[in-house]
């Protein structure tokens, strides 16, 4: 299950100072000194790929990477399998998480631990200089979703009680709008994690009931129910699944479980479930994988999917009988509570200072080191 603080991963640091870092170029002028033109040069090399560099019109990268402890948002060369040396922006907030987008506009969760003002921040990483804006009042920021380019939502969770257990909606075009108010009908005891969209409606992880919630179809409060058949249902993704065995793939969301832990803090067997969009108010999940512990989802494709948890990730077949194969790193395991796939490879950050690649067949599988350290990269986002 997410902390409350650092929306999952492992708790950090206060935040340092609000000064924003930029990605940067080093500029060189006819009469620099050579002696100046080494340094300069090393200190590129050293810098990492620069995809945003001084006087461009924002950046060209389309995979971005979160340090939890500060706020600093990565960008990812895909073609070098390497990152920025420095943050395009910043938060300047502990306890930074989720990554979502809407085309160029980023929004970043920030959570309750450790911080001045948590919540749902929004950039533009078109702009040559971004800059983070809260959207509305401070919550305790998980997870996000972008349904369109006029609506969003962001689920609340705190165990201290200081911000409210709940979800608020928002317009990914204005920062100014704010947040809705807060979805009606939340039961005793919810925890939101993860949200998502799946057949026109939209799906929010209980983990403190164990369940996944609905939405009804106009927002304004939930519908529905579906007990999740292992706890801490925590990671939700939108996709298609033959869960009544007639031929077809159903669109609905698949469940990551934890497992969660029993009274004496041993851990517990997770799951991978499956609920179709339009099941029925109470119908419990469709058990897709037994077993498996996973707090984070991701997909290759139809029948191939990335399960993420802290210290392993699996490929999951779906095609006949769902099975997990682990994927190693140089014979090492790996993982986390986030994972992301893009141009035919899967990105888990490790909540330290790397983020691992590998191709579909659990092949090619590499770690690309991003940020400074005694940061914490713990998430990874994708703008379309």
């Amino acid at each position: 299950m997410r902390k409350t603080g650092r929306t999952g991963e492992a708790r950090a640091a206060s935040a340092k100072s609000g000064n924003v870092v930029f990605a940067h170029n080093v500029m060189k002028s006819g009469n620099v000194l050579r002696a100046a033109i080494a340094l300069a040069a090393v200190a590129l090399a050293l810098a990492g790929c620069d995809l945003a560099p001084q006087g461009s019109k924002g950046s060209t990268a389309s995979l971005f990477a979160v340090d939890s402890k500060n706020g600093n948002v990565y960008e990812i060369d895909e073609t070098a399998a390497a990152a920025a040396g420095a943050p395009l922006l910043s938060v300047a907030q502990n306890a930074a998480g989720e990554i979502v987008f809407s085309e160029d506009i980023g929004f970043v969760a920030v959570g309750s631990y450790n911080n001045t003002a948590p919540g749902l921040y929004r950039f533009d990483v078109s702009a040559a200089a971004p800059q983070a804006v809260r959207v509305g009042n401070r919550i305790s920021a998980q997870y996000a979703c972008v349904v369109s380019g006029a609506l969003g939502y962001v689920t609340s969770a705190d165990y201290g009680g200081g911000y409210a257990n709940a979800v608020y909606s928002f317009n990914p075009a204005s920062a100014a709008a704010g947040l809705g108010a807060a979805v009606a009908g939340a039961p005793a005891g919810f925890f939101p994690q993860d949200i998502a969209v799946a057949g026109g409606r939209v799906f929010v992880a209980d983990n403190g009931n164990n369940k996944v919630l609905r939405l009804s179809a106009d927002g304004a409060s939930f519908d529905a129910a579906y007990p999740a058949t292992a706890r801490g249902t925590t990671g939700l993704l939108a996709g298609g699944y033959d869960y009544d065995k007639d031929g077809d793939d159903d669109v609905g969301v698949f469940v990551a479980n934890t497992g969660g832990y029993d009274a004496n803090w041993n851990a517990l067997p997770g799951s991978i479930d499956f609920i179709p969009a339009d099941a029925s108010d109470g119908a419990a999940a469709t058990p897709v994988l037994a077993g498996v512990g996973v707090g984070r989802l991701a997909a290759f494709g139809d029948k191939t999917l990335v399960a993420t948890n802290y210290g392993a990730t699996y490929i999951v077949s779906l095609s006949g009988v769902p099975a997990a194969t682990e994927v190693k790193c140089a014979g090492l395991s790996f993982g986390s509570f986030d994972a992301a796939v893009r141009g035919g490879y899967a990105y888990v950050p490790d909540g330290a200072n790397g983020l691992y690649r590998f191709s579909a067949a659990g092949t090619d599988a590499r770690k690309i080191a991003v940020g400074k350290s005694g940061e914490y990269v713990t998430n990874v986002g994708v703008r379309p």
